[in-house]
């Protein structure tokens, strides 16, 4: 049949594309609290509302008929342990069920991008295994080409369709472009003989490919070709393992031990509640908050464990179709051919390549580098500062007021400490640094001599092992 006007040859623009998930953004906290789209509130509210509503009006029965709970024998219900029981017992389950479910759906998202990258690399080997033919043979590089990328658009858009259950949804580039043989083939096994469609449309695929190769269009050696089937074999593993996840479904038995202790839950919460807290408006508030809470859990659950679909939450199929599109039609470029060369302007050079590659880098290192050592340094002045500072009593003891024990020289005065601290400065100006302010980075320390050595090294020496001392103590 003809192709129709309004048919599109393939997919829209990358701007056009369909909207990855939903979007949402966490700074501000109303439009994100009230959001709908994609929000379990509205099933979780169908049995956290009646819940509340039921547990004010065991408040208020407990107001007018305070007797109606020994008529019914519930006096004991705020002493026992069924709820605490079950509601523990509820939130291992959900919490076991929730892990599972989101770590199978990244696994999914994780797969279906590792399908899309292993048969975009076969399309793109194939292409670029085809340039040196392209001068001989340029009509049947063409057409090889054209061929190997509708094959792999439709290959990859019915896989993605086979494992969310959509048929016919998504959009493939120009299957009418394909021959009346293959399509009718197509045809013929998915409806006639039921086969599967992405198996014949990988087994096309290999064929044509083999073929190119000895008709001299795909002008490699085998070993290096037998990288382009490895690609096409790792891509349907990985769509195998994706169908792992839709074929197998939460186990039974948990799915119904957490619905009937949910409904438990649902039924004990508000006596408990009630008989516990008598407030009109705490009481039925609390209720619905634990209820609604638990139920929310398990709906977000039941939408992980399939990312596969057209729901809200689901992994965006029609985008990844779109993209594998767009990726494919890159390698039907006019340019797509072109070898990378440089230019007049090059820079050939290494030392010069290097010295301009180098220098924006080098200088924002040493920045860098100089604002750690001046933090540090910082630092270590204030420590050392402290350390040097002669204690209360051995001060006394300098001035000959101490205790008599302690033999302390004279000489050992505050300007000795000052003259002390400023030798040490000048001796390691990046430990200590200066007392007014610290040294430029990478500048050498002074080579004059400390004023206080020259005059009185005995002293200094003497004072600094007593300070020590001093310090142990």
């Amino acid at each position: 049949k003809a192709r129709s006007v309004e048919q599109p040859l393939f997919i829209a623009p990358y701007s056009a594309q369909p909207e990855a998930m939903i979007n949402y953004e966490e700074n501000w906290l109303l439009p994100l609290v009230f959001k709908l789209e994609g929000s379990v509130y509205v099933r979780s509210l169908v049995f956290a509302l009646p819940s509340a509503l039921v547990c004010l009006g065991l408040v208020y029965f407990d107001r007018f008929f305070p007797e109606y709970r020994e008529e019914i024998e519930l006096v004991d219900l705020k002493q026992s342990q069924v709820w605490s029981l079950t509601t523990m017992v509820l939130m291992f389950l959900l919490s076991f069920r929730t892990r599972q479910s989101l770590q199978r759906f990244w696994e999914g998202t994780g797969l279906l991008h590792q399908m899309k990258g292993e048969w975009f690399d076969t399309v793109s080997n194939c292409i670029t295994f085809t340039i040196k033919a392209t001068r001989t043979k340029k009509e049947q590089v063409d057409d090889f080409r054209h061929t190997i990328v509708r094959l792999m658009s439709l290959c990859h858009g019915s896989a993605l369709e086979e494992i969310s259950g959509m048929e016919g949804t998504l959009e493939t580039i120009d299957v009418l472009g394909l021959s009346n043989d293959t399509l009718r083939h197509l045809k013929d096994c998915v409806e006639n003989h039921c086969f599967n469609k992405v198996e014949v449309l990988l087994h096309l695929l290999q064929s044509c490919i083999t073929n190119a190769h000895e008709e001299g269009i795909l002008m490699v050696p085998p070993p290096i070709l037998s990288r382009v089937y490895q690609t096409i074999s790792r891509g349907y593993v990985n769509l195998l393992n994706t169908k792992k996840i839709t074929d197998t479904k939460f186990p039974f038995p948990y799915v119904q031990v957490i619905t009937f202790l949910l409904l438990i839950h649902t039924i004990l919460t508000p006596y408990m509640l009630a008989s516990t807290v008598k407030s009109l408006v705490a009481s039925p508030l609390l209720t619905f908050v634990f209820v609604f809470g638990a139920f929310a859990l398990n709906f977000i659950s039941m939408e992980l464990e399939d990312p596969f679909g057209e729901d809200d939450n689901d992994l965006p199929l029609a985008h990844f179709q779109a993209e594998m599109n767009n990726c494919l039609m890159m390698l039907l470029h006019t340019n797509t051919d072109i070898i990378a060369g440089v230019s007049h302007r090059c820079v050939k050079d290494f030392n010069q390549l290097k010295n301009a590659v180098s220098t924006t880098s080098t200088m924002h290192m040493r920045e860098t580098q100089a604002q750690l050592m001046r933090s540090r340094s910082s630092h270590k002045v204030a420590v050392d500062e402290a350390d040097l500072e002669v204690p209360s009593d051995r001060e006394n003891e300098c001035d000959g007021k101490g205790d008599s024990s302690e033999v302390v020289p004279t000489e050992c005065d505050e300007s000795m400490r000052i003259d002390l601290s400023a030798s040490l400065s000048v001796m390691h100006p990046i430990v200590y640094g200066p007392s007014h302010g610290q040294p430029p980075p990478f500048t050498a320390a002074p080579t004059r001599e400390p004023p206080a050595l020259q005059t009185a090294p005995d002293i200094v020496d003497k004072c600094t092992d007593e300070m020590v001392e001093a310090r142990r103590e």
